[in-house]
């Protein structure tokens, strides 16, 4: 008897959760399919079923969604609403679901449960195994079992490149005339190398150490403090404690925002983070992905900031 195929489009929270959501499928006897990383080919398919203003990653997650509708009996696509009791996620994940069906027409069945801190407490991972369960005529035990195992943890199944990004971060360069750039932004930006235009490798080519910080509870608690407000987006203010840790550590030369041109949360992020954190005046720069972005723009833009900087402590 063949085993369904469950199909999990690379985008978005993919690069947070995605090996966890792999190996939760695996373990309930599933096959799993994954798109394949993002070219231009992906990206174009997905710019050809948006509708509206929808930002660069939900675009790409909607070609992704586009390789795998014809090629799998179901489609994974959870509706993450809040991680943590403090904060929800974006909008647009939120409705994730939902943009799916409404830019996709013959789309195989989508099984969307939800992940929802904030409204289900201890009992959010009981909350999302129940429509699993449900949908894939699985025993509810079983399936609780599998998720407690796999995806208790919202910071479990990180992609390897963030991985490695993560552990290089924490071996800052000492070398004499090694400049340490940090480099923040949404994991689905940062870790997807078609939109990052494979960020990091370019910074390593340009003779500078690119460093990762993943913030803990502490640094963000601690980040959050020195702000009016606290951020309210649950990846935004992440990134916000990343720029704080960043700007306050010594060994860090200048620092690389990476946004979306439309995402609303980074717009205020970015503000926020030019205007209140950066007290030392250290070298920030923004960098604005869109799809019309290009790979020499970046590049250039690259090449200036780490040239001034250099000038600057010459």
């Amino acid at each position: 008897m063949r085993h369904l195929s469950i199909g999990i489009p690379r985008g978005l929270l993919f690069h947070r959760h995605g090996e966890a959501w792999k190996l939760f499928f695996r373990e309930l006897g599933f096959e799993v399919t994954v798109s394949p990383e993002t070219n231009s080919d992906i990206l174009k398919e997905g710019i050809r079923h948006t509708v509206g203003d929808l930002c660069l990653p939900v675009k790409t997650f909607l070609g992704h969604t586009a390789v795998l509708k014809d090629i799998v009996d179901i489609l994974f696509i959870p509706r993450y609403v809040s991680v943590e009791q403090e904060s929800y996620m974006c909008p647009k994940m939120i409705g994730l679901p939902d943009v799916a069906r409404a830019c996709m027409a013959n789309l195989p069945p989508v099984l969307d449960p939800m992940f929802h801190v904030k409204l289900h407490g201890e009992k959010t991972v009981k909350e999302f195994a129940g429509p699993v369960a449900k949908i894939l005529s699985l025993s509810p035990a079983a399936v609780s079992a599998a998720c407690k195992r796999f995806l208790s943890h919202p910071e479990g199944g990180t992609s390897g490149q963030q991985r490695q990004a993560e552990d290089e971060g924490r071996g800052l360069s000492s070398a004499p005339g090694k400049m340490n750039i940090a480099v923040i932004g949404r994991p689905y930006l940062l870790f997807d190398r078609h939109l990052s235009k494979d960020l990091f490798h370019f910074i390593k080519k340009l003779g500078a150490n690119p460093v990762y910080l993943s913030p803990d509870t502490a640094g963000i608690r601690e980040a959050m403090a020195v702000i009016p407000k606290w951020v309210y987006w649950d990846m935004g203010k992440e990134v916000v404690a990343a720029a704080h840790l960043s700007f306050k550590d010594e060994r860090i030369d200048g620092v690389v925002n990476v946004v979306s041109a439309t995402c609303g949360p980074d717009s205020f992020t970015g503000d926020l983070i030019r205007k209140r954190l950066n007290q030392r005046n250290k070298p920030y720069m923004s960098l604005s992905l869109d799809e019309h972005t290009s790979d020499v723009g970046i590049q250039t833009r690259l090449e200036a900031f780490i040239d001034m900087i250099a000038k600057v402590t010459a």
